[in-house]
């Protein structure tokens, strides 16, 4: 797994990156303006539904604080080649806990040189992130997630609970049928892939999920966790409500967690856009629990 080409913006960079089912997908690297030796870089996952480019103001704010700042896709959104329906490479939590972080993290180690990371998850992209973390990658130092969730449906009001329980049952039979799942049953636009949506109702109906197709038991390297996870909860986030951040939180019973209540209705998506509530929250948490003392 190699990145491609290289190319340069006037604030970030673009590496391409190749993956092991042949599709492509950029990796934006912003770099920090004068970059802060204690602090770990941070590699950012996107929701669902959103590309990469979307976060490039919260990368941007991040880095005039001094942190290296990288942004992946998911596979099969954005600018992800990837082929979504019959006949495309799987695409479900394994494969981006397994082979798309760490592709990612293998470009930032040589554009940026040997360094830790914290993984900064937006709603799916914390869930697959988590899933990472299961892996014990000695790069990754800590993980903080943005207006995210688990999806269980115990986490959520009664309404938007069986709604949820609803579309565990359905949705893997859209998938089933059309090789995909229509983005508009996220309140999204595309296509998701189908593999994606299997293992997503499967952990909105229990709690808790296997992958499949994994080369782990993620549910006991879930349990040995132990570097620290920041959760952070929007204010009128119908999302990513705090009951919904907590069980995100409890697939982690060993590592040391944090949850913050930002009471600005910052939105589930556009907060990345109006970053500077959030930053001030991620730099002063990287700085009490994963920065280095000078």
């Amino acid at each position: 797994m190699t990145s491609s080409e290289k190319s340069v913006n006037a604030d970030h960079q673009r590496v391409e990156l190749s993956h092991p089912d042949g599709s492509t997908s950029p990796l934006l690297l912003v770099p920090a303006s004068n970059r802060d030796e204690r602090r770990p870089a941070v590699l950012i996952l996107p929701g669902i539904a959103v590309g990469a480019r979307y976060y490039l103001p919260i990368a941007r704010a991040l880095a005039d604080a001094g942190i290296d700042v990288a942004i992946t896709e998911l596979r099969g959104q954005g600018e992800s080649t990837h082929r979504i329906g019959r006949g495309g490479g799987a695409a479900g939590y394994h494969e981006s806990a397994a082979e798309d972080i760490p592709l990612a993290l293998d470009a930032m180690q040589r554009e940026l040189g040997d360094r830790r990371v914290v993984l900064l998850g937006h709603s799916m992209g914390a869930q697959i992130s988590v899933y990472h973390l299961a892996r014990h990658d000695p790069r990754v130092v800590g993980m903080i997630a943005v207006a995210a969730q688990s999806p269980f449906h115990r986490g959520f009001p009664t309404s938007f609970g069986r709604r949820l329980r609803f579309g565990s049952i359905v949705m893997p039979i859209v998938g089933a049928i059309a090789g995909h799942v229509p983005g508009q049953f996220f309140g999204a636009s595309g296509r998701v892939p189908a593999d994606r949506i299997r293992d997503w109702a499967k952990l909105a109906s229990t709690g808790s999920m296997q992958p499949a197709r994994a080369d782990l038991d993620y549910l006991d390297g879930l349990a040995r966790v132990t570097v620290p996870v920041l959760a952070v909860v929007i204010a009128d986030d119908p999302l990513a409500p705090e009951g919904a951040a907590r069980n995100l939180l409890a697939m982690l019973p060993s590592a040391r967690t944090t949850l913050e209540l930002e009471p600005l209705a910052l939105g589930h998506n556009t907060w990345a856009r109006r970053p500077d509530e959030i930053v001030a929250r991620l730099v002063a948490w990287i700085d009490r629990e994963v920065a280095t003392t000078a």
